[in-house]
Formats: C-alpha cells, structure tokens, sequence
C-alpha cells in the first residue's frame, strides 16, 4: 500500500509539473528561451489562442502535443506524432491544426493590404490578421499559410521539394521546424527561429538584419546545393546604391527613402496556389496580389512578366491598375515606349535579368 501510495503521489506531482509548465516566466528548450508570459511569444503555449488538439487537456497546455507516460502511445520525443511535418497538420488521429487555407483576416488567404500591421506599429507593414494594430488570435487567422495541399506540391513549393533543405522530416521533405520553432522563435509573430520583420534598410550597406530569416539559406553561406543565383539574393541587398535590394525611392510614411523591400511582398515561403486559386505560381511568388496567378516563367515570358510587375507599378494609360503597397501607392510607370498597357516588351529588357555577379541587374537591384 505504502509503494502504490507514493507511486501515486509521483505520477501526481509529475502532472502538475507538466501542467503547469506555461506558468513559469522562463522555460529553456534546446533552442531558444521561451518566455510565455510576453506578448505574442510562445502563442502554442498561449492559454486563450493556443494550441488546441485535444479537448480533454486545457488549450496551450503541453500536453496538447507531449505525452507524459501511458496516456497513448509514445512516439518520436514523447510526441501524439512523430517529430516531422505531419505533427503541425495531420489529418488522422487527433491530427494537428495547420491543414487548411485560412479563412479569417480580411478575406482569408491569400493575406490582403488590410492584413498589414499600420505605419505606427514596430513591425509595420507586415502581413498579420490584426485590429487596429493589435494581432487578431487564432489559427485561422495564419493568412500566409495556403494549406497542406499547397505546401507539399513539388513544382511550386520548393521548400517543401528541396533537399538542400537544412533539415528534413522523416519523410525526407523540407521541415516546418527549418523556419519555425514550435515553442518561441526570435520572431515575434510566426515562432520563426530568425528574424523576418518590418521593412527596413535605409543607409544599410549590408542585407538588412530583419530580414535574416530568408538571407541565412539565400546567402554565401546558404546551403551548397542552391543555385548559385539563390545563394546571391543578399548581395543584391548589400549594396548602398538607390536601387538595391528593390529600394523605395522616396519616404512616404513609415517608409524612407532607401528601404529595401523585404521578400514577404513578393514571396511565399509555403509555395503558391495562384491568386485565382486555380494556377500556381513557380519561384515562390506570391499570390496577395489580383493578378499574380501562373507565373511560371517571369523570366522569359512577357505576358507573365508584365502581369507580375504592374501588379504594383501602374500602367499610365490604364486607371485603377498597380496597387497599394506597403501603406504607399506606388506612381504611375513613365507615359512613354514601352511602360504603356498595350505595348508588348519583357521588364527584364531594360531593367535587368542577370544573376551571375553580386552587381548584376535584377528585380531584386533594378536597373
């Protein structure tokens, strides 16, 4: 009687421990310091918007991914599931949260000019469901998250397809877990493990660092099984001429003249379903703008091209064309040959197609 007794009074105590895990101020995983009790850090652990698998366990708690000992079977790291993508998106058992396109923010995926935070918030501009500047909770709210389906086609998800991925799941696929960190991340909002944030970059002549997420693979130092060109997008970043890295050329707002343009405006990282919903993009493009749908070939088709550019940059003769970006509407392209909408000439033409040097000329260091 006496063994069973503290046999109890052990399984009790190591519950609570396990329970009570996200009301300690500071909890060391094996990456990063998580700190729960601050804003927007630790939203899996997040009592009122967090993770949410199983009913039976309050939500943000632990054990809504971990198992303790014999509630089910262990898996891989005492995980429901095996440590790979399936855990953040199953579809069987209990499953995972992140499966579907989402449905919240301001029309859902793909993420709208409304889904930016406004000009007087830190990371201003940056696509996140929010009210008034305050992030609005919940899965579906994830408006850059195009959905299982999206996420594992390996024509137009090359992170998924990779296998000069840093890391791959079980399945030898491109991992969640090489951007984000399921407990706390260094970016504040999307649990990434590097800094991805608000625009930036006036008087830098490096890459600017809030955007280090996407410069620590498409750098010198990325993974040696990218393209070179893939490896040279931070050079054209680490430039002080005007047009470097897609610089804003004038302040207007919360934007200064010399702003790099961060990658996510044009970008995204889980691959493309086209902004028809019908025709993905290649290269990673993104689908927030009407328009940007079957751009698979930028670099050679002119039709692509043209639909892919003014899709910020106006056409002169045609009102109601380009958009707003970034809180700015970008002017009107120059009234003359061959800016105008029924002329017929690649982009790239004048403004640059080349890769192969850290000077070359591209949409990324427009000529």
């Amino acid at each position: 009687m006496r063994h069973r007794i503290g046999r109890d009074l052990t399984w009790a105590v190591a519950g609570a421990i396990l329970a009570g895990m996200v009301a300690y101020s500071h909890i060391v995983y094996s990456e990063v310091t998580v700190t729960p009790n601050l804003p927007y850090q630790g939203v899996h652990l997040s009592p009122t918007d967090g993770v949410f698998r199983d009913p039976a366990v309050p939500r943000g708690d632990c054990r809504q991914c971990h198992i303790s000992h014999a509630e089910t079977q262990p898996q891989t790291q005492t995980l429901f599931a095996p440590n790979d993508n399936m855990l953040c998106y199953s579809t069987t058992g209990i499953g995972g949260c992140h499966i579907n396109r989402p449905s919240g923010g301001a029309a859902g995926y793909p993420a709208q000019e409304q889904d930016r935070f406004p000009a007087l918030h830190p990371y201003h501009g940056y696509f996140e469901a929010n009210s008034g500047g305050n992030r609005l909770p919940g899965v579906n709210n994830r408006t850059r998250w195009p959905g299982k389906l999206i996420w594992e086609n390996s024509q137009f998800s090359a992170h998924y397809a990779s296998p000069s991925m840093p890391r791959l799941d079980g399945a030898g696929r491109g991992s969640c877990f090489n951007c984000h960190n399921a407990h706390d991340g260094a970016a504040p909002y999307d649990q990434l493990i590097r800094l991805n944030g608000p625009i930036s970059g006036a008087g830098f002549t490096t890459a600017p660092p809030e955007y280090a997420m996407c410069f620590s693979c498409h750098s010198a130092s990325g993974p040696s099984g990218l393209s070179p060109e893939s490896r040279r997008i931070a050079d054209f970043y680490s430039q002080s001429r005007s047009r470097s890295g897609h610089a804003i050329t004038a302040t207007r707002g919360a934007v200064k003249q010399g702003d790099k343009l961060p990658c996510y405006n044009c970008h995204n990282a889980h691959g493309s379903a086209g902004s028809d919903g019908l025709r993905p993009n290649d290269f990673l493009i993104s689908d927030q703008r009407p328009g940007w749908y079957g751009l698979t070939n930028i670099k050679n088709d002119t039709v692509q091209v043209r639909r892919f550019c003014t899709g910020c940059h106006a056409y002169p003769d045609l009102p109601g064309s380009g958009g707003q970006v970034e809180g700015i509407t970008p002017k009107p392209l120059p009234n003359k040959q061959p800016h105008r909408s029924y002329e017929f000439r690649h982009c790239y033409d004048c403004h640059g197609r080349d890769y192969s040097t850290p000077n070359g000329n591209n949409i990324h260091y427009p000529s």
